[in-house]
């Protein structure tokens, strides 16, 4: 009969099966050394196994079983000796236990009171794991608080202690994660690449750490789409909704799917987006403002300015804002391109632009630079002076192309040549438009794709002040529908070509053929037209083309 296992290796083997994903095992191994301590009035021992219960609990998504663990804990804690040396140390752990529940409700006030005692109990005893969650907390308490670039600085500590090996595995790797989320919400695109392939690279090392995976895969994703590798992101951020979903943990499954959604949306899967966006408010996760992006793109335009305005308005937090203001000022510029330069929603995207500006002095990091200059350009355009916003498109175009980030730079490129254009420097602005079409291509961003190609066919028709739609700040990535006043319900002349071609008689594959795009653009253009002028077949399409004149009674386009 085999003897009994050591209640030490309990202790071991429950610590081990926690990080390696197996919850059954992990609960067992240590339910049965934490009876036999407390059997034996090891009331110390008893009080380390209750908070690793605690932290099994906590970082799987069982709230209730957490708080229960952690009150016996506490009432552990009040059974030691006051003057045991095991009692100081415990006191930083029962205040971290204190610091997780704060993090599961949200109640940053807790977090930010209890993270310097954390550390500083840490620092006193010399406990590495204290030290790495404790500061963790208080670089995300000083990124809350607006002290980004402070916050910042308290992160890259962490991850000195955490790469050198200081912390053990289940407190480095609460603290990578926690320390990429801040980075992730700054917009630190630099400090978020480079930390998510060392979690990456870590995940993978023996032994098995499936307990981050989960985390690791949702960052692995945002990296992947900030360098444009989009079929791949997708693929990864499906993965990291079910690992999340199968742990319980809906919200992080939410973030994964709402990530998702964004690459959909930006591959031009605009029926996948929606659907994307509907699992992530489905699992709690509110879908804007790309959901708000997506119905701009698909003319549900007053939703999509109604759905922003809400969000600039109870989104508090700057490090949240970072990265709602560029979405915001798209929509706010798109919808404002009718209006005259000083009109109202021009005049509050100009400041989301200087706010942002002010959040890129806070954090100090290269894509919040980027984003606000290219803010600050689409604002200039709107304004009419093309020429103001030449300097700052350049500044975009160059900090986005420094954090390696391929749409960006495009969209930056598109922005450049529309202040090109508005200057009069055509050739210049041709040369940008090419440039940043063939990035959307390779990047099969084709709504950006057909952005461009709208933009060009504008330029191409003396009868459109190309000027003035210069300086319309439709989204870059969204089909810029809707803005050719020449045309009926709203259409674009690229719809137009497309509908005088179905009235012809052509097939999908002839029309891709002779505009030079894709049968998919073709399909998606149809898809468009047909929703504005409301019909659903080829055959109604060509008899809206001959009422309106689009072509004449005798088939010529």
């Amino acid at each position: 009969m085999a003897a009994e296992p050591a209640v030490s290796d309990l202790v071991a083997h429950g610590t081990a099966a926690h990080l390696a994903g197996d919850y059954e095992r992990a609960v067992q191994d240590l339910q049965r050394a934490f009876q036999i301590y407390h059997d034996d009035g090891d009331a110390a021992r008893a009080f380390s196994v209750a908070f690793s219960l605690a932290m099994v609990f906590g970082t799987t998504c069982r709230p209730a079983l957490f708080s229960g663990w952690a009150g016996q804990a506490r009432r552990l804690y009040d059974e030691l000796a006051p003057e045991a040396e095991a009692t100081s140390t415990a006191s930083g752990y029962l205040d971290l236990l204190e610091l997780h529940g704060g993090i599961l409700t949200g109640d940053f006030t807790t977090v930010a009171r209890l993270a310097p005692g954390v550390t500083a109990a840490g620092r006193l005893h010399h406990d590495t794991d204290l030290i790495a969650l404790g500061t963790v907390a208080l670089g995300r308490s000083a990124i809350y608080a607006g002290d980004i670039r402070g916050g910042l600085a308290r992160l890259d500590e962490v991850m000195v202690g955490i790469l050198s090996g200081e912390p053990g595995p289940l407190a480095a790797g609460l603290a990578w994660c926690a320390a990429i989320e801040g980075c992730q919400e700054v917009g630190a695109v630099d400090r978020l690449c480079e930390w998510t392939a060392a979690l990456a690279a870590w995940c993978q090392s023996p032994p098995g750490l499936e307990l981050f995976n989960g985390h690791c895969s949702v960052h692995r994703g945002q990296v992947l789409a900030v360098h444009g590798r989009w079929d791949e992101a997708v693929a990864v951020f499906a993965d990291s909704r079910q690992r999340h979903q199968k742990r319980g943990d809906v919200i992080a499954a939410g973030w994964a799917e709402r990530h998702r959604g964004d690459v959909l949306r930006l591959l031009g899967r605009h029926e996948e987006a929606a659907a994307a966006y509907r699992t992530a408010a489905d699992l709690g996760c509110d879908p804007q403002p790309g959901l708000a992006l997506l119905w701009w793109s698909l003319d549900r335009r007053e939703d999509a300015l109604g759905a922003i305005h809400r969000c600039v308005a109870e989104t508090v937090f700057p490090a949240q804002r970072i990265s709602l203001i560029p979405a915001a000022v798209d929509v706010l510029l798109a919808a404002g391109g009718t209006e005259a330069p000083d009109g109202p929603l021009i005049g509050e995207a100009a400041a989301l632009a200087d706010e942002l500006d002010a959040l890129a002095e806070l954090t100090g990091c290269a894509s919040v630079v980027a984003a606000a200059a290219e803010a600050h350009a689409g604002v200039e355009l709107a304004r009419r002076d093309p020429g103001g916003a030449l300097s700052y498109a350049r500044k975009a175009v160059q900090a986005w192309g420094g954090v390696a980030c391929p749409f960006e730079v495009a969209r930056s490129r598109v922005v450049l040549a529309r202040a090109l254009a508005g200057v009069g420097d055509m050739a210049s602005a041709l040369d940008e438009s090419a440039a940043a079409r063939n990035a959307f291509v390779s990047l099969g961003a084709e709504p950006a794709v057909a952005g461009v190609d709208s933009l060009l066919e504008h330029w191409a028709h003396p009868t459109l002040d190309v000027r003035d739609d210069s300086a319309r700040g439709i989204p870059v990535g969204e089909s810029p529908e809707g803005h050719d006043r020449g045309t009926p319900d709203g259409l674009t002349p690229r719809e137009v070509e497309v509908l005088r071609l179905v009235a012809a008689g052509s097939s999908n594959r002839q029309i891709a053929v002779e505009l030079v795009i894709s049968e998919k653009t073709v399909a998606r253009h149809l898809n468009n037209l047909f929703t504005k002028i409301g019909v659903a077949s080829r055959t109604a399409a060509a008899a809206y083309a001959f009422r309106n004149g689009l072509v004449s009674s005798t088939g010529q386009i």
